[in-house]
């Protein structure tokens, strides 16, 4: 057994070579000081474009968020971000394009299910969900601005082909020869595209069904230059005041000034009667 003289300062006893944990204080361990890299100073365009972008950002729509409060047996209570509970619904209410609590509840357990339990609460002795991953799918089907339940439907699938996307695309990167995996975040990438498309054909169908067809009647004044103002029902148009009366006639080679050569049958054979069999 090594002597005392060889152990190290703060070390506990040893018993027959082994640590006591008995005599262990893990609060008395000195914990590592994180070390910070030095940052520069944001560039100077950057800050000629904060202001911009700030506009930007608080000119968009704020979604709604969600907090969580154990509430036992690996159980969470929603509850509103703010102390607003009503607000809070009404947001919820135009995130997923319903005026139904049981829409909203069936939407909240569905998106619920996709964030956990990630991680273990020791004050509450059970498993939390993601807080923050539950709030950002809410916004991302608020972000679709969905304005009936079909499209909050495809939206909240959007959102779970998003997240398989991410955790496929990450496991094919860690482990390069799992080529499968590789093509199975491949075809849910295809998928997330075509959940675009179906939303866009949704809605293109809606505004052709709000399509109106307006029907015109139009009335057309027809006028007879021919006729003197006593057949024209009172138009005003004489007969000399017509184009047609104004052009140049045809030339004749008729010395008695035919306009049109009429047809002439001089010369013509008889047409001869039919034979009988």
């Amino acid at each position: 057994m090594p002597s005392e003289k060889s152990q190290s300062p703060g070390t506990p006893p040893l018993q027959d070579g082994l640590i006591d944990p008995a005599s262990l204080d893990a609060a008395a361990t000195p914990r590592r000081k994180r070390r910070t890299r030095n940052r520069p100073d944001p560039a100077d365009e950057l800050r000629d474009w904060e202001e911009a972008a700030e506009r930007r950002a608080y000119a968009r729509p704020y979604p709604p968020g969600v907090m969580l409060e154990a509430a036992g047996m690996d159980e969470e209570h929603w509850t509103a971000p703010h102390n607003d509970p009503r607000l809070w619904t009404l947001q919820l209410a135009d995130a997923f394009g319903t005026r139904s609590q049981a829409v909203i509840a069936t939407f909240m357990r569905q998106l619920e299910a996709l964030c956990g339990p990630d991680h273990w609460d020791e004050e509450a002795k059970q498993w939390r969900l993601d807080e923050k991953l539950f709030s950002a799918a809410i916004g991302i089907v608020n972000s679709v601005k969905p304005r009936n339940e079909m499209e909050a439907a495809l939206a909240a699938q959007m959102v779970a082909i998003h997240l398989l996307t991410m955790k496929a695309s990450a496991m094919a990167l860690r482990y390069e020869c799992d080529t499968r995996t590789a093509a199975t975040a491949a075809k849910l990438a295809r998928a997330f595209t075509e959940q675009l498309e179906a939303l866009k054909r949704l809605r293109q169908r809606g505004r052709t069904a709000k399509q109106s067809i307006n029907v015109r009647k139009e009335l057309h004044q027809h006028i007879h230059y021919h006729r003197g103002e006593g057949e024209s029902d009172g138009q005003p148009h004489e007969r000399g005041a017509s184009p047609a009366d104004e052009r140049p006639s045809l030339p004749s080679p008729q010395p008695g000034g035919e306009p049109v050569p009429l047809p002439r049958d001089d010369g013509q054979e008889a047409v001869q009667a039919p034979r009988r069999r």
